[in-house]
């Protein structure tokens, strides 16, 4: 199956991070959102991901022109799903929106589309049925920073037709990443079911009281030899998205310390409007944060 038109749904973060790797590699790419002002600020941001290709991959401007030749913004789903070959969305972390997303694009979608998810710690399972297509259904997943980092991380559910599977692992190296196989369902994937256990224990140390977020990601940076700790790593993924997981995961499990890590990510910062890089501002302020400051791990 030939893939030449990718529709990605929800151009947050790292939905206008995707878009912007799919159009550099030449694929025509709609971003579609709900609001004009989403679509503007993901228009703001792919000039920033422009600038930042340009820096760490040493990009020319006829390179960057590529990408802005491919991309097209939209808040009409009707049209932009006509004639996508595949769908990536990256909606916020509830399996009720995502299922709702899914369900309407089905029947206005191409029949052959293949349905991809962005979750970051859902199961493709927990959606499937709801797509209409199961078995053209899988998660795609992306790590933040998408165009040095540069993984995909491809997982199947029971119901993927294998040819599917295999098309999507076949998709990946098309846009310039290396593909991970995962032949069984697994929350977090591979990439955060290592991650998360690391955040989870950070937020835990601050909120307990036990250390300050700096000492521990200095603690973290210094002992690694990490250029960034695990609150730069939240920041860059975003408050929003570690609540969501976090409270998530308190309302399945019950546990009673995600639910204070929780309480503590909404009351101390979504509540306030800081959400991490985004906005400006989270555990640090950017765009010079202080742990990408030589002095912060004691070098001059």
């Amino acid at each position: 199956m030939k893939i030449k038109h990718i529709l990605i749904v929800g151009a947050g973060t790292l939905g206008s991070q995707i878009g912007f790797q799919c159009a550099r590699y030449g694929f025509k790419t709609t971003m579609y959102d709900l609001t004009e002002e989403a679509l503007a600020a993901c228009r703001t941001y792919h000039q920033g991901i422009a600038a930042a290709t340009k820096k760490d991959l040493g990009l020319d401007d006829a390179a960057i022109a590529v990408a802005f030749d491919n991309l097209t913004y939209t808040t009409d789903l009707k049209a932009a799903a006509e004639t996508c070959d595949l769908v990536s969305e990256s909606v916020p972390e509830n399996p009720d929106l995502k299922r709702q997303v899914f369900a309407q694009l089905n029947p206005i979608c191409p029949e052959h589309t293949i349905f991809t998810t962005n979750s970051s710690s859902l199961l493709p399972s927990q959606i499937a049925d709801a797509t209409g297509r199961p078995e053209r259904f899988l998660a795609l997943h992306f790590a933040n920073r998408i165009w040095v980092s540069n993984v995909a991380e491809v997982m199947r559910h029971p119901g993927t037709a294998p040819e599917v599977f295999e098309r999507v692992i076949e998709f990946a190296p098309e846009i310039g990443l290396v593909p991970i196989r995962i032949e069984k369902e697994n929350h977090g994937y591979v990439m955060n079911a290592l991650l998360m256990p690391l955040l989870r224990e950070a937020q835990t140390l601050v909120v307990n009281g036990i250390a300050g977020h700096q000492d521990v990601d200095r603690a973290w940076m210094m002992a690694t030899q990490a250029p960034v700790g695990p609150f730069g790593m939240i920041d860059v993924v975003g408050l929003e998205t570690t609540f969501t997981i976090s409270n998530y995961w308190a309302n399945v499990t019950g546990d009673e310390q995600l639910r204070k890590n929780a309480d503590y990510l909404k009351q101390n910062f979504l509540d306030k409007g800081k959400l991490g890089l985004k906005s400006g501002e989270g555990f640090y302020t950017y765009p010079n944060p202080a742990y990408a400051k030589p002095e912060f791990i004691g070098k001059q």
